[in-house]
């Protein structure tokens, strides 16, 4: 299978993999449902891009109290355990959407309040999570697998919105809302058929204060000169992402003068792209995750976000938004997969935490600004600033990037330990 499939065969013939691909793909579908149920439900209560910003700022508010939490947690216990207790909580938030819409008694407060429980949940979700592949599947297949699980994310992408566009024509938000509930309850009944290898070892608790675990963290992260600089572009990148992904509805009815339709077609396009370049990833393993061509998708990443919100036609938007998508997908998933590759076990929930955190921030004082500047100027002009700042960022990395790619052959930088 690897020499027909190559990165993708050597993951699949993992069996832990295959069967965390059940429940990951069942949630990531059901889970992108979900955004899509909540981010037009907002817009059906309120028809305000501030009360979109503002939404999305609940999502990702919690992070900044919790995720330096959850990321020393990560590191100190069950990883597997965390992710399996944070989605029980999750599905117990997804059955509360669906019971209150039912019952017509989803008003924006409500709304919102569930909105501000999901963040707080995945605050602890996200840094377990990102040590479950590398728990569950050989170093030597880590790279495919993490592309291939996001090619999985990004098929969701893919189907995920254009389901939800038909399910909230046809059943309502309530009945998207539950589809989500079904999700989580696969995830949680394949993941009871995993095993730990027999070789795993937990790594060592830190003995540290969980302020020093944080310290630790930051420091690996702009001790590392490769790192750093694909972090903050990654930052400014999610900026763009969230911003576009939240006032899409606004930019549906708006610009292109359509509905759900119209924001739907466009993310199920942006998640073409990104499923077709994942499994690019995937297939070409660890020789196509590289510093350079990361750096080089940035560019046309930030240019065809610029090019969409300029639109007024929906296949022209769709023509960006496949762009956006395969350049997007480069992007995100090559800096993640470099980032896990670099990092040591007994590290891992505290870098990537801290990687996590600092993109919620960016990406919630981002969203809530652009939103608030496209109520008075329209979505066009925030976003086209944003993408310049982009840009003018990307050149300053691109004129360093023989040093930047250096420093992932050296060998991975350890955190110190504090006074």
């Amino acid at each position: 299978m690897s020499g027909r499939l190559g990165g993708i065969g050597e993951a699949l013939g993992d069996r832990n993999f295959r069967i965390f691909s059940i429940g990951s793909i069942a949630s990531w579908f059901t889970f992108f449902v979900q955004v899509v149920a909540v981010s037009w439900t907002a817009w059906e209560l309120t028809h305000s891009t501030t009360w979109l910003a503002i939404i999305a700022i609940l999502d990702i508010a919690p992070n900044v109290l919790l995720v330096p939490l959850g990321s020393v947690l990560a590191d100190r216990y069950d990883r597997f355990r965390i992710e399996i207790a944070a989605y029980i909580v999750a599905l117990l938030q997804a059955l509360a959407l669906a019971i209150l819409a039912y019952a017509d008694m989803l008003t924006i407060w409500p709304l919102a309040i569930l909105v501000l429980l999901h963040g707080a949940i995945h605050s602890f979700s996200v840094p377990a999570a990102y040590g479950l592949l590398p728990r569950f599947v050989a170093r030597e297949r880590l790279a495919s697998a993490i592309a291939v699980n996001s090619a999985y994310t990004q098929a969701a992408i893919l189907i995920g919105p254009a389901v939800a566009g038909w399910l909230i024509l046809q059943y309502g938000s309530a009945f998207a809302f539950a589809v989500n509930v079904a999700g989580y309850a696969v995830f949680l009944i394949s993941a009871a058929f995993l095993r730990t290898p027999a070789d795993y070892k937990q790594p060592p608790r830190s003995d540290r204060s969980a302020v020093g675990d944080l310290v630790d963290g930051a420091r690996y992260i702009f001790r590392h000169r490769g790192i750093s600089a694909l972090l903050i572009l990654m930052l400014l990148g999610d900026v763009l992402a969230v911003s576009l992904y939240h006032m899409l509805p606004a930019f549906s009815a708006g610009s292109l003068g359509l509905g759900v339709e119209g924001m739907t077609t466009i993310l199920a396009v942006y998640g073409g792209g990104a499923t077709l370049a994942a499994l690019w990833l995937a297939h070409g393993g660890a020789k196509r995750n590289t510093p350079t061509i990361v750096l080089r998708a940035f560019l046309v990443y930030a240019c065809a976000i610029g090019a969409l919100v300029l639109m007024e036609n929906l296949w022209l938007a769709a023509g960006a938004a496949f762009l956006w998508g395969i350049a997007g997908q480069i992007r995100s998933t090559g800096t993640i997969a470099l980032l896990q590759t670099s990092i040591s076990d007994a590290q891992r929930g505290r870098v990537m935490g801290t990687e996590f955190l600092f993109s919620r921030i960016a990406a919630g004082i981002g969203t809530y600004l652009v939103g608030a500047v496209a109520e008075r100027h329209g979505l066009a002009l925030p976003m086209l600033l944003v993408v310049g700042i982009c840009i003018a960022a990307w050149a300053y990395a691109y004129g360093r990037r023989r040093a930047i790619q250096a420093s992932f052959l050296d060998a991975p930088i350890k955190a110190e330990a504090g006074p």
